[in-house]
């Protein structure tokens, strides 16, 4: 067992140093020697656990510790935890924009697979039942208008947020964190019940 946690770890850690490189070379640039370089790694050891560049870059996208596959992680308590936990996908800091332009990147640089492309439309399918269940917890729990369609809604936020994400990336100055939060915030000010005057926000 303790050999599978030891190679779980450094996968992650390859998986890590594959995205990194990313950011700076886009997915072309991104080679085996390149990634074992970064991770300061032979590569010999880097062809131990990652045979192709096809195989470490899907593991780089699906790797489990990757905060953009960690979205679902956090179990929401009402209107102020779900903008708490939908705050944290933004790209509200210089980290998160990476995480944005590494995630972008594998959405435009791999054309052309057709397992690729299936992978993508399964993550974008989980993403809006993320946003549905979102959104059908906060009608459930009095805070939104109780004639909300929360699968309708949640593809609305599903959309919402990815535009938001591109936007900030493609134009940071224009879209700082605090015009990415405001349209977060109208967006639940105009689902809140009848006579409601604000949306909760926290921080």
């Amino acid at each position: 067992m303790p050999k599978q946690v030891d190679a779980d770890a450094r996968r992650g850690e390859l998986a890590a140093a594959t995205r990194r490189v990313i950011l700076r070379r886009g997915l072309e640039g991104s080679t085996l020697r390149e990634v074992a370089r970064e991770a300061g790694w032979s590569i010999g050891v880097l062809a131990h656990y990652f045979e192709t560049k096809d195989e470490l870059l899907r593991y780089s996208l699906a790797d489990p510790a990757w905060v953009m596959n960690r979205f679902d992680s956090t179990e929401p308590d009402g209107l102020t935890s779900v903008r708490r936990i939908l705050e944290r996908l933004l790209p509200l800091s210089s980290e998160m924009r990476d995480m944005w332009q590494v995630w972008m990147t594998f959405w435009v640089s791999w054309p052309g697979d057709a397992s690729w492309d299936r992978e993508r439309r399964q993550r974008q399918r989980k993403f809006r039942r993320f946003c549905r269940g979102l959104i059908l917890h906060v009608v459930e729990r009095g805070e939104f208008d109780a004639r909300i369609d929360a699968e309708r809604d949640g593809d609305a936020l599903a959309t919402l947020l990815h535009g938001l994400g591109v936007q900030a990336v493609l134009d940071p100055r224009g879209w700082p964190q605090r015009r990415q939060l405001e349209a977060l915030d109208a967006f639940f000010a105009a689902r809140l019940p009848s006579g409601s005057v604000e949306v909760a926000t926290c921080g």
